[in-house]
């Protein structure tokens, strides 16, 4: 993946915005290590990679700005590990697209609810 040069980033400052990669699912970097962050233009999210993509930030927020919820597609259409020694939660029904794998490792639990 090609990074653009932001002139004036603003990192350094506190109130000047800066610019992270974008682009849709399909235009994920492969073969990176972790750390890398970037906005998905497809789900309209910010999300980082530690050995595989996933959302930034906290859930939806609600009348008051109470960040309450948290939403989730109702179609999973790639693969997908649960970070080992981590637990993971999705609202049902979903539906999983043909030939996607979740990993759930050992001692970890995927929820459905």
């Amino acid at each position: 993946m090609a990074f653009t040069k932001i002139v004036n980033s603003g990192i350094g400052t506190i109130t000047d915005p800066f610019a992270v990669p974008k682009g849709t699912t399909g235009q994920r970097p492969v073969g990176i290590q972790s750390g890398v962050i970037r906005y998905n233009t497809t789900n309209s999210q910010f999300e980082g990679y530690s050995n595989s993509w996933g959302s930034l930030g906290g859930g939806a927020v609600g009348g008051g700005q109470d960040a309450i919820f948290f939403e989730n597609s109702t179609n999973i259409t790639s693969n997908y590990s649960i970070t080992s020694g981590k637990n993971a939660m999705t609202a049902g029904p979903i539906t999983l697209g043909q030939n996607v794998v979740i990993t759930i490792p050992s001692g970890s639990v995927w929820t459905v609810v």
